[in-house]
């Protein structure tokens, strides 16, 4: 494995770790501080394994994958055969994981899922007898009770449900089920299907007034409990409200838990023939996770099948004039209830209806396709540019933006070059931030808008970059006359900016205060991190301002344009427009991957550079450089010119010039730069790739050498003495390169800049460049 490659697997090795950390340090999640130390170690041994001993960092890699890696895989493994009903599958994944996570503490859950996986094996009387001996035997409070919330669930799963309800009522307290969602939900269909409607009403009273109804994270468990509610109080027309226009996702429902619920609110209103139709729906609607909706389903139809149809009674009278002027007729249960029942009924469904009309877009438990498929493409690019390799030129093979290139006809790196990035931590950067903007634009506003307020937006930037500067160059504007090569963190700029508009008061009304500025707060952070790694002259070599501006302005007329739940009409022409624009996607990568770049940058370079009273004829990505800028190389930056697309890329290139007769020995870059000559050694060059090795077997004007340093090979100089330079003042353009694999990256571009250069009268002496 190359080593820079096995070097990125190290960072990413510690980004994971540090992420897991600060989970594990801001939630508990059950696992002991003795994993966080675990942890821990594993993110400091990452670090320090980079760029040291190869067999250290194999045994950090394996650490991490161990310990952090496959335990995170094997939770979700379990939650995916929890959700299915495997628990044979739940229970052997989750030994697996306490095992790899020393420290966790997780092995004292392991007998509770035991039990769980006893239940698929030998049905509800086995896993009972194994809680209850686990009940006997535990001594720490908060065990026990966990365990008795078990034996209540395995009673509700056998739909034992007197005997469960009793159960709960000798072991816990009134209130105790409105601090438990789970148990909670469970007790109030057991009282639903004992037809103690009445204690219903209080659980759902205390749940309403506890802490989770205060709970903006607790909406779903909310709804879903008004849901069942209602149905079990045969309040048919506000359940069926809900199934008829599909908000049944607002509170994480699937279509069939819908459907059953309406088929249960039929059966208590009387209505047998109506329920029967309803519940046989179910079975063509359950997925894979639908596995107990469907065995509820089959139970309630065999009951309704015996049960004799009763008559319709008048709907319920609104009770007072808020509940005249907001219930419509026939909101409210249809069987004899007690007139305070019948009120409280009327008001959850005022509730529930408030509900959908306060949230039309509040997230669901729907996947989000776009930011999901957006960090997998952008992260797919990467690695296959980390694979192929070739630096600069492998970049613009992959599609990166060129002004060279542009002017030559090759409109499709308007396109693609949004999709690329060159570093591992910009990528993770930009993915993160794209990840959490996705949990408000797309959940809140849809796909196509998470779409347009990305691609577009970052398609936009791009194109506007390269299409103002004739006017920055007239109005003087030299230095925001940029075209950056790469744009992926376009995205994550129109993203976040997408977000922060939809964060506004006015635009997500149902967004808890606390959570949407906790949200807002961080993804200003982001953005403005993304700007200042951006902005040219900050850090790094920059963005173009211009497309920075135009994304943020295109995600913001994105957002602004329209209201938050907007038109079919409006969402197809969005979708269209998507569509439209991954088509072109597709087509200029195609007609990108099908052009030689080096081989157009021999002929066509149009920058005019000068240097060292030299002039030379670089493409425009190459950058005059004066200064000594601290770089991670073991070769200096001299000054001369910059090859910054190499330099983002992880290589170093440059081109200076030595004035002098110099010693025929050494490089020249020894005489350049002092005291260099004492830190390396210069030693005839290994293998060159083609045109230098023909040029430095046939010309004596050129020569090579690969630099060391402590044994190892640090860089490589290939010189060519000018000829046409006067007697007295000889000239050498150096190409230095580090590491020495760079040369091999764009040869036939840099022998050409080499053996074209010419001295001039009128060149200057210190580095510039300009377009010509």
């Amino acid at each position: 494995m190359p080593i820079a490659l096995f070097d990125h697997l190290l960072l990413l090795a510690a980004i994971v770790c540090a992420a897991t950390l600060v989970r594990l340090l801001r939630r508990s999640d059950g696992i002991g501080r003795g994993y966080a130390i675990v942890v821990g170690a594993g993110l400091v041994w990452a670090v320090l394994a980079i760029g040291g001993d190869r067999f250290s960092g194999v045994i950090a890699l394996a650490s991490v994958i161990l310990t952090v890696v496959l335990p995170w895989g094997l939770e979700h493994g379990a939650r995916f055969a929890f959700a299915r009903g495997h628990l044979v599958w739940l229970g052997r994944l989750s030994s697996v994981r306490a095992m790899l996570m020393p420290g966790s503490g997780l092995g004292r859950q392991l007998p509770i899922i035991e039990g769980l996986a006893l239940l698929e094996r030998k049905g509800v009387d086995a896993a009972l007898g194994h809680f209850r001996r686990l009940a006997d035997e535990a001594e720490d409070p908060a065990e026990v009770s966990v365990i008795h919330e078990q034996i209540i669930a395995m009673l509700f799963h056998g739909q034992r449900w007197d005997e469960g309800i009793a159960y709960y009522e000798r072991r816990f307290h009134v209130g105790y089920a409105a601090l438990r969602p789970s148990l909670a939900l469970g007790l109030l269909r057991a009282y639903g299907e004992s037809g103690q409607l009445e204690t219903a009403a209080g659980l759902l009273r205390a749940i309403e007034e506890g802490p989770l109804g205060g709970d903006p994270n607790s909406a779903e468990l909310l709804g879903q409990a008004w849901l069942t509610f209602l149905a079990y109080a045969g309040a048919v027309v506000p359940v069926d409200e809900v199934v008829q226009r599909r908000r049944f996702g607002l509170f994480g429902l699937s279509p069939a838990t819908a459907e059953l619920f309406k088929g249960i609110a039929l059966g208590r209103a009387g209505k047998p023939e109506q329920a029967a139709e309803t519940l046989s729906k179910v079975e063509g609607l359950a997925g894979p996770r639908d596995y107990r909706v469907l065995a509820a389903a089959r139970s309630m139809l065999d009951r309704v099948d015996q049960a004799p149809a009763r008559v319709e009674q008048a709907p319920v009278e609104s009770d007072g004039p808020q509940a005249e002027s907001q219930v419509p007729d026939g909101w409210a249960a249809v069987h004899q209830l007690e007139p305070e029942l019948r009120h409280y009924v009327n008001l959850v469904t005022i509730r529930l209806r408030g509900f959908m009309i306060a949230s039309p877009r509040l997230p669901g438990r729907e996947r989000m396709w776009t930011t999901t498929t957006l960090t997998v493409a952008l992260a797919l690019v990467y690695a296959v540019h980390l694979l192929r390799g070739g630096g600069s030129m492998g970049l613009l093979e992959l599609g990166a933006m060129s002004e060279d290139l542009w002017r030559g006809g090759s409109w499709g790196r308007v396109f693609t070059a949004a999709w690329i990035h060159v570093d591992l931590v910009g990528l993770l950067f930009d993915i993160y931030a794209i990840w959490l903007a996705g949990q408000v634009v797309e959940r809140m506003l849809g796909s196509a808008r998470m779409a347009w307020a990305t691609i577009v937006a970052a398609l936009a930037g791009v194109a506007a970059s390269v299409l103002s500067l004739p006017l920055l160059w007239e109005f003087g504007f030299d230095s925001l006359a940029i075209v950056a090569p790469t744009g992926g963190n376009l995205m994550a700029v129109g993203a976040i900016t997408a977000a922060l508009w939809q964060l506004l008061p006015s635009r997500s009304r149902a967004v808890m205060p606390r959570s949407r500025r906790n949200l807002a707060v961080t993804l200003t952070l982001l953005l403005v991190a993304n700007l200042l790694t951006s902005w040219p002259g900050l850090v790094g070599f920059g963005v173009a301002p211009v497309a920075l501006l135009v994304t943020a302005l295109v995600a913001s007329l994105t957002v602004l344009s329209w209201p938050t739940d907007a038109s079919l009409v409006v969402r197809r022409v969005l979708g269209v427009g998507v569509g439209l624009a991954l088509v072109a996607n597709l087509v200029a990568f195609v007609a990108v991957l099908r052009e030689d770049p080096e081989a157009y940058l021999v002929e066509s370079r149009a920058q005019r550079c000068e240097l060292g009273g030299v002039v030379v004829h670089t493409p425009i990505g190459v950058t005059p450089m004066t200064l000594d800028r601290k770089v991670p190389f073991d070769l200096p930056i001299v000054d001369g010119l910059l090859d910054t697309l190499e330099l983002r890329d992880g290589s170093l290139v440059q081109l200076a010039v030595y004035r002098g007769l110099g010693s025929g020995d050494r490089p020249a870059l020894f005489e350049l730069v002092e005291g260099l000559a004492g830190e390396l050694v210069a030693t005839a060059p290994g293998p060159l790739p083609s045109p230098f090795a023909e040029l430095l077997a046939d010309d004596p004007s050129w020569r090579g050498w690969d630099l060391w340093r402590n044994g190892e090979r640090v860089g490589r100089v290939i010189e060519h003495r000018l000829p046409d330079a006067p007697s007295d003042a000889p000239a050498t353009i150096m190409l230095l390169a580090s590491p020495a694999s760079a040369v091999d990256h764009a040869p036939t571009v840099y022998a050409a800049i080499l053996a074209e250069a010419q001295v001039s009268l009128d060149a200057v002496e210190r580095p510039r460049c300009r377009v010509k």
